[in-house]
């Protein structure tokens, strides 16, 4: 055979060689259902490397988040034993997120390592409850934090972008499980937004169920609650989503701030933190502190001769509304009146003998089921639960809520017995 003929055979037997390895990897692709990612992320961490210093870890991390374009080159610089088997894209997305955290800085050039008195009021502010039902930052084991710095930072004021490293076995590692939690997390609560965004109630409905697990939480209840939350955000929350500012970005603790909400009366813009948290229990809370603002109430007796809180009555008119009553009592400035299971008050002035001509009407209490009630939809006997339908919200504020009319701010609150009936209804001037 000639030399030419040996060339040739060799070339074939390479190529037959180059062509059944290219045929494995694509069986294997096919029967293990590996992605390319996947496969890639096998080749390129196949093979032992030394260990990296703690420095250098933060160092390639920082850049991955500075460079949106080198996180594929930066990812493949890891050794395996110190990412955990983290997968390309869920560190690609950490990343995307930290970057999105630094936009009210600007773009990072720099980072620092905390020293253990920072780092550990670093923890304290993502736990920042005693509450035994929240999951504390703590479990994740001995971990240094690293914060990004910026020597053109924007907004000084804006909180800090941080990221942690782990130590295990004596080496420091990106902990695949921190990592994977915090986007979790990140995905739940942003999800919630989702649901509002699109005016899914069903679905809002679904995610807040799991925050009530009382007997007084009928399905109707909870469906009441997403409504309100829905309309919440419609009529009152001037940011759009994709504005939220996200503030705290950790496996037991997301926090949102939210720049611009009209107060419960719409007078003045205020700003409102959303947080997500991690439960002990392993389940995630929405903590969203929606105002219970409650329509104006009149008082009226057997559906009838609405009374307005805030304005001025004769003593004739009294009579006329309401009867008699059972008995009258009076101070240097105030009057009181007592009915069967209710009491009003009415600012006036007293004569010399208790007598009155006119009143401001300041106050009324109902004690008892009968003919006198608020707006016929608040009485007397009803359940936690009949109140949560009318009132979506008044179990986030003990219960206690105010609203405004042209003549002052009155303030309604409830009285349960242990059976959670209500047994007294006040509706009283706000003071102070």
């Amino acid at each position: 055979m000639t030399k030419t003929g040996n060339s040739l055979n060799g070339l074939k037997r390479a190529f037959s060689k180059a062509l059944a390895v290219i045929l494995c990897s694509f069986m294997l692709i096919g029967v293990l259902g590996i992605t390319g990612c996947d496969l890639i992320n096998s080749l390129t961490h196949g093979v032992t490397q030394k260990p990296l210093a703690e420095t250098e870890l933060a160092r390639l991390v920082t850049n991955a988040v500075i460079n949106e374009g080198d996180v594929a080159d930066i990812y493949a610089k890891f050794p395996s034993n110190q990412i955990e088997g983290l997968s390309y894209s869920m560190f690609s997305n950490y990343c995307s997120v930290l970057r999105k955290c630094s936009q009210e800085h600007g773009t990072p050039d720099s980072f620092k390592i905390l020293n253990d008195e920072d780092k550990a009021k670093y923890f304290e502010s993502i736990d920042m409850t005693n509450e035994e039902s929240y999951a504390s930052i703590l479990n994740y084991g001995e971990m240094d934090v690293v914060e990004l710095c910026y020597s053109k930072d924007k907004d000084k004021s804006a909180p800090p972008v941080r990221f942690t490293l782990s130590k295990k076995d004596n080496i420091y590692i990106l902990s695949s499980k921190y990592i994977i939690d915090t986007m979790l997390a990140y995905s739940y609560i942003n999800h919630y937004f989702e649901m509002i965004d699109s005016d899914n109630v069903d679905g809002l409905e679904a995610i807040i169920k799991s925050d009530y697990d009382s007997d007084i939480y009928m399905n109707s209840v909870i469906r009441a609650k997403a409504d309100y939350i829905a309309d919440y955000y419609r009529l009152k929350v001037k940011t759009s989503t994709p504005d939220f500012e996200l503030k705290l970005f950790t496996p037991t603790h997301i926090s949102y701030v939210i720049p611009e909400v009209f107060t419960a009366d719409g007078t003045s813009i205020v700003s409102k933190t959303v947080d997500l948290r991690l439960k002990t229990d392993g389940n995630f809370m929405v903590e969203d502190e929606v105002p219970a603002s409650i329509r104006e109430l009149r008082f009226s007796r057997e559906g009838s001769s609405r009374l307005r809180m805030g304005s001025t009555y004769t003593s004739s008119e009294i009579r006329y509304l309401l009867g008699d009553p059972k008995f009258s009592t009076y101070t240097s400035d105030q009057v009181i009146l007592a009915y069967n299971g209710m009491t009003i008050r009415l600012d006036a002035e007293i004569g010399d003998k208790g007598q009155w001509s006119s009143g401001r009407l300041t106050s009324v209490l109902l004690k008892k089921d009968g003919e006198f009630s608020f707006n016929e939809d608040l009485y007397i006997g009803m359940n936690i639960s009949e109140l949560l339908l009318v009132y979506p919200m008044f179990d986030e504020c003990d219960y206690t809520s105010s609203f405004k009319n042209g003549d002052g701010e009155f303030v309604l609150s409830f009285e349960f017995d242990e059976y959670g009936n209500v047994t007294s209804i006040m509706l009283g001037e706000a003071v102070g």
